[in-house]
């Protein structure tokens, strides 16, 4: 736990700026290293903002707090376990899973780094909730022992650079499944840039989590537990979308109705659910005659659709205000385009570039 010279130099610098003049005030009080420390921990409070609740409650470790699961995807985590049963995380770090698993029932946590142990243990008191934090090695406890419901987020990182080579997670992504199939129900979080036969080797069910308009993660899951096998697309608050599903027709243009699909139901290979043709070769839009209404998709309706070379023109002709732009491998400099692209008008439009074999057309649509 932290040492009091650390608790009284957080509670002076609350709310201060960490100038020369208030660092050295609070260095005087408690000490050069207790004075770092605390302006240092209202830097990775505020930082936390969104992503934990109540941070300024919480003690941070800036790396993991890097890697940490936002508080929505924490809480879709929990969910996975039933109420009142004992939760063991392998991983714990700084309690961010953690938090969120104790919120609905005992827990038993796992970390190896001393100073993470710790404020994982202090994050979990901060809210009134009750766990173990052991500072040992997880993956070798449940080898030797055995537990109902396990999580795992095994590390994706050497010598602080992401990497996507599962031999060097740590834990061992296939050590953990092994280890854990014993359990009623067990997940690990993983990099959804995983590819899908790797993924598929380690468990029957596999879920690309959407949260905030991005493909956050891949979950994969198993156990004794029932479980609808497959690959799925799933949002913590909406039905799930099965995935794996045969890839829909491919359309020249850009016509009628454009619709881009959440990251997640792509990953998923679920674009085949929603009876449109993909546009060109460019994963993730899809057009139609009608508008299809779905949370995993976003409508507009197609204005023209045009060689980049003529976007400019087509704008003018149309008195257009191009507010937003964006592109699916297209590989297009938008910034570029956003200086070259002046507003024309009131009439609001967006631009969305697309492949199509060697070429990049850009589909003009409404807003």
């Amino acid at each position: 736990m932290p040492l009091s010279s650390q608790l009284t130099a957080l509670e002076m610098s609350k709310g201060l700026a960490p100038t020369p003049a208030n660092l050295d005030r609070i260095t005087k009080a408690t000490d050069a290293e207790a004075a770092r420390w605390a302006f240092g921990q209202w830097d990775l409070r505020a930082r936390a903002k969104g992503r934990f609740p109540e941070p300024e409650r919480l003690l941070f470790v800036r790396e993991a707090l890097e890697q940490a699961t936002h508080r929505g995807l924490s809480e879709y985590h929990a969910s996975l376990f039933p109420a009142g049963k004992l939760v063991v995380d392998l991983t714990c770090g700084i309690g961010g899973d953690l938090m969120a698993f104790a919120a609905r029932g005992p827990v038993l946590g796992f970390e190896l780094d001393a100073e993470r142990a710790d404020y994982a243990r202090w994050n979990l008191e901060a809210f009134g909730r009750k766990g173990e934090v052991r500072q040992e090695d997880g993956l070798a406890w449940l080898q030797e022992h055995e537990a109902e419901y396990v999580f795992a987020d095994p590390a994706r990182r050497v010598d602080g650079k992401r990497t996507l080579d599962p031999d060097v997670f740590s834990p061992d992504p296939f050590a953990v499944a092994e280890a854990a199939s014993g359990a009623s129900r067990w997940a690990m979080k993983l990099t959804p840039m995983l590819p899908d036969e790797t993924l598929a080797r380690l468990a029957l069910r596999i879920e690309f989590v959407s949260f905030a308009g991005e493909c956050r993660e891949a979950l994969a899951i198993g156990g004794s537990e029932p479980l609808e096998p497959g690959v799925w697309a799933v949002h913590p608050e909406r039905e799930p979308l099965k995935g794996d599903v045969p890839v829909p027709a491919e359309a020249d243009l850009a016509e009628g109705w454009l619709h881009d699909a959440d990251p997640a139901a792509v990953r998923a290979h679920a674009l085949g659910n929603f009876g449109l043709s993909s546009l060109g070769d460019s994963p993730g839009y899809l057009v139609g005659p009608t508008r299809v209404d779905s949370p995993w998709l976003r409508a507009y309706e197609v204005i023209d659709d045009v060689a980049p070379k003529r976007l400019k023109a087509t704008l003018k002709a149309l008195e257009a205000d191009v507010p937003v732009l964006k592109q699916r491998g297209a590989g297009q400099n938008l910034d570029v385009w956003r200086k070259d692209l002046k507003n024309f008008g009131k009439r609001k439009v967006a631009v969305a570039f697309y492949v199509r074999g060697a070429s990049v057309r850009a589909a003009v649509i409404s807003l």
